[in-house]
């Protein structure tokens, strides 16, 4: 059986909260269960990213601060509804 990576999965987790901080106050909730969901995986794809190009990133910062911050903020810009002052495009 496959150990698992209990570092991967926390900081996974804080992925998703660092991804949905930028737009928490003008995002509806479901919209916020998606920028979550999808911070994580771009914490994924960031960290096997750093793997691969063998940058020494012990504690997966840049993936998780970096990457899902610049998403946060893109993500703010494609949720939210203007009609309502949330946000949006």
């Amino acid at each position: 059986p496959k150990l698992l990576d209990v570092g991967g999965f926390c900081n996974g987790i804080l992925a998703g909260l660092v991804a949905i901080t930028a737009g928490c106050a003008n995002v509806e909730p479901w919209e916020s269960i998606i920028i979550g969901l999808v911070g994580g995986l771009v914490y994924q794809g960031a960290s096997m990213l750093l793997k691969r190009l063998k940058v020494d990133d012990v504690v997966d910062a840049f993936p998780v601060h970096g990457a899902c911050g610049i998403w946060g903020i893109v993500a703010l810009g494609l949720f939210g509804n203007p009609d309502e002052g949330m946000g949006g495009n």
